[in-house]
């Protein structure tokens, strides 16, 4: 035994969510640069699992996995993490896979995803964080549905739109989609995996569109259609997190002239400046690439 590490990426919101098939999915979009870190120190006498309060999700989780490992010990849990909580970047998923990780190091166990997604979704409807890359997830019932890989090249103009959402409550909201939503959903799932096998971004942002106005029936976002405006601007496509606050522009930075651009990156700072929000700029594009645009 030894002290243990562990560490998981967020996300920003999803690609997709909804239900295909009578089985509710998600289609993860990970953001590498936001992390939880965990720190596991054993400790000999108790197989409990101690630290702060707010993480009483990842040490439930950490003492289920004890359990069902059988692990000798517990010990004290430490966390942190760079992902803002109740905006829907899987801040609490992060939490959780990161602390079992972190248990699973200190005893150089090499911990599936399989059972730590089946460990976090008995404890909340969980995210496929757990997985690397882009992959389809059963959300409720803590699944892996399929791996589908990396986006192609893309910049990405996020906006925390204020408050908080309560995952938990918002997933026991009922959903009664029309035929016509659930035919667009799976438009929509489809879409993205053509998307990401030929590396195709426009088919990737019709379907992270199509999911975001559904979602409009069930946590409409303020700023809608000022957002859909902006992104037609970049010849982009709106993506959420179907469950929180956040709202982003995503585009391909090699599709838009520099002239398209400035108007684009003009209009985008007047509506943040009009609307006191404060515009963040992910990317999957090194910064000193010939793809990559500055916002």
């Amino acid at each position: 035994m030894k002290t243990g590490y562990g560490e998981c990426h967020g996300t920003f919101g999803e690609l997709v969510q909804g239900v295909l098939d009578d089985q509710s999915f998600l289609l993860t979009f990970p953001l590498p640069e936001l992390k939880t870190k965990a720190v596991f120190t054993p400790q000999f006498h108790t197989k409990k699992v101690n630290g702060h309060k707010h993480f009483s999700k990842a040490i439930l989780a950490c003492e289920k996995l004890i359990k069902s490992l059988n692990l000798p010990t517990g010990g004290i849990l430490k966390l942190y993490s760079t992902i803002p909580r109740g905006k829907g970047m899987a801040s609490s998923t992060a939490d959780i896979v990161a602390a079992m990780r972190a248990v699973a190091d200190s005893y150089s166990i090499n911990i599936l995803g399989e059972l730590i997604s089946k460990i976090a979704s008995e404890i909340e409807p969980t995210d496929g964080v757990m997985y690397e890359h882009i992959v389809a997830y059963d959300y409720l019932n803590g699944t892996l549905i399929e791996p589908l890989g990396e986006l192609p090249p893309y910049q990405l103009i996020g906006f925390d739109i204020g408050g908080t959402v309560d995952t938990i409550l918002f997933n026991q909201q009922q959903k009664n989609y029309s035929f016509q939503q659930l035919q667009d959903l799976k438009s929509a799932y489809d879409l993205v995996k053509v998307g990401i096998k030929h590396q195709y971004l426009p088919s990737i942002l019709n379907a992270t569109t199509m999911s975001a106005k559904i979602n409009q029936n069930w946590l409409p976002k303020p700023f809608f259609n000022e957002i859909d405006y902006l992104s037609s601007l970049c010849q982009g496509g709106i993506v959420i997190a179907h469950s929180g606050t956040m709202m982003g522009i995503l585009y391909d930075p090699m599709k838009v002239s520099n002239q398209d651009y400035q108007k684009f990156n003009n209009e985008v700072k007047e509506f943040a400046a009009k609307n006191k929000l404060t515009p963040s700029l992910h990317s999957n594009v090194p910064k000193n690439s010939h793809l990559s645009k500055y916002f």
